[in-house]
């Protein structure tokens, strides 16, 4: 008969067996994150060549006016996540097609996201967006009485690069190193003023497939 001793290690040893044998836990897939920008009180900085229908600011922010940037639109802003949280900061940079009249015409241009995460790190983002009716709805109506527009308009601005019309992740750091997938930027608006100022949510929703 064994000892009560020997029955415990074979017991031990069996077990040490079974956890050696069984599979490691599968990795969670990182799926959707978004982030939030609140129009205005989220912006730090804007900057264009001066003749966009977007207010610049702070005031005496350098302005893009020599040639080779005055199609450029940088943008500075906080970063929230969906329980409203400010968890980072991150730039947009968009450069127009020569002579795009926002206001009069459907335009699509080039659009870089930085996001930057403290503590878990930096994403890249590119994509295609298009201006659609924000033209005709929200900034024409205003430019031409002078009078603030007030209503509710939202669109899903991104139309590419990828086939099925979502922007891309093109690269990252720390958590975010080696992300691939898509996404896409989704713009609600409740109010525009003659000067330029704009309010309302703008949504960053990222699917990360690694």
């Amino acid at each position: 008969m064994r000892s009560r001793k020997s029955i415990v290690w074979v017991a031990i040893a069996c077990a040490g067996v079974a956890w050696a044998e069984s599979p490691p836990a599968p990795k969670e897939r990182p799926g959707e994150e978004s982030f939030f920008i609140d129009l205005p009180q989220h912006g730090v900085a804007v900057t264009h060549s001066g003749e966009m229908k977007l207010g610049a600011g702070p005031p005496g922010i350098a302005l893009f006016q020599e040639p080779a940037i005055r199609n450029g639109l940088a943008i500075l802003t906080k970063l929230r996540n969906a329980k409203g949280e400010v968890i980072g900061f991150g730039s947009e940079l968009e450069v127009f097609p020569a002579g795009a009249d926002l206001v009069t015409q459907d335009v699509t241009w080039e659009t870089d996201w930085t996001l930057v995460i403290p503590g878990r790190g930096t994403l890249f983002l590119h994509e295609q967006e298009r201006s659609g009716e924000l033209g005709t709805k929200v900034l024409g109506p205003t430019l031409k009485t002078g009078e603030p527009w007030v209503g509710d308009w939202t669109t899903t601005s991104t139309v590419g690069p990828r086939p099925d019309g979502k922007g891309v992740i093109a690269g990252g750091s720390g958590e975010f190193t080696g992300a691939t997938g898509w996404f896409e930027e989704t713009i609600r608006l409740t109010k525009y003023t003659k000067e330029g100022a704009m309010f309302g949510t703008v949504e960053l929703k990222v699917h990360r497939e690694r």
